[in-house]
Parts: C-alpha cells; sequence; structure tokens
C-alpha cells in the first residue's frame, strides 16, 4: 500500500522534467544510456550536460540524473527524485555495490527534489569503470526505495562534453 501511495506521487510530479532541465536544448549525441544535451545559457554562451531519465515499468519519470562540468568549477551530479521522500533522510549513492555515500537534499521544485555530489577524480572514476549505479531514497514512511540508473556510456558522454 505504501509503495502503491509513492508510486502514485510519480505518475503526477514527474510528467514534466526538472525545471533546471527545462530550457531550451539540443540533443548532441547518445552514448548508451546516456544523452549529451548543449544549450545557451543566460550569457549566450553554449553549455553542454549529460542526461539519463530513470523511468518506472508504466513509463513514469523516477528520477533524473545530470552531469555537468562547469568551466573552471568540480563537475556535478544532480539527481532528482520525487517528492515525498523523507528529507532528512538524504540519498545514497552506490556503484555496483559499493557505497559512496549519503548526500542531503539541495532544493525541492513542484516536480521533485534534488540532490548534488561533488564529483571528485575519485567518483568520476568509480562512475566510469562501473556498470549501474542505485540510488536509495526512503519514502515519507521511512522505507527504503532502490531506484537503479545504468553507467552505460557514461564514459563515452563524459569525454563528450
Amino acid at each position: 500500500m505504501r509503495l502503491a501511495f509513492f508510486l502514485g506521487f510519480l505518475v503526477v510530479l514527474f510528467a514534466a522534467p526538472v525545471r533546471a532541465q527545462q530550457a531550451p536544448d539540443t540533443l548532441r549525441a547518445t552514448h548508451g544510456d546516456w544523452q549529451v544535451h548543449c544549450g545557451a545559457n543566460a550569457g549566450a554562451v553554449e553549455e553542454c550536460f549529460m542526461f539519463q531519465a530513470v523511468d518506472a515499468a508504466a513509463g513514469e519519470r523516477v528520477m533524473t540524473a545530470i552531469v555537468v562540468k562547469p568551466v573552471g568549477e568540480m563537475p556535478l551530479l544532480r539527481i532528482t527524485v520525487p517528492l515525498g521522500v523523507l528529507l532528512p533522510g538524504g540519498l545514497n549513492v552506490s556503484v555496483d555495490g559499493q557505497e559512496l555515500g549519503t548526500v542531503g537534499y539541495l532544493s525541492c521544485f513542484a516536480d521533485g527534489c534534488m540532490t548534488q555530489v561533488n564529483m571528485t577524480p575519485e567518483i568520476t572514476e568509480q562512475l566510469k569503470a562501473g556498470v549501474q549505479s542505485v540510488v536509495t531514497i526512503q519514502d515519507t514512511y521511512g522505507q527504503p526505495l532502490s531506484l537503479p540508473f545504468s553507467l552505460t556510456g557514461f564514459t563515452a558522454a563524459w569525454n563528450a562534453l
């Protein structure tokens, strides 16, 4: 019952992408399960990012993962999950069963809550070498819910940025 209630949120909340992803962009390439999108920023300078959407079996959006490499800054992994998560517990990320750690939520929008992970060289190498990552969140009842995303094509998409 709790899982059905939580999945009900997913249908309503992930019909549209995250607010930060609504800027016009162009799909430049697909590498495995990752896409590279590019678009002009507020200063009309082209910026690119890696993107993967994770959908439930019925086609509802349950998570998005975006990697950005801002010029002169540390690359970032932004993960957005549905509303209805237990915020104090944060979000846990693992790669091929190895825990990378737990990160708190940065912000919530009308369509989900976002975290941001600084992609240190160690984390970047783990993602490049990995096959699958799993994001574990807690629903409002404190029950864990695992959301896997593929790392197939991650390295090629990273290199294309």
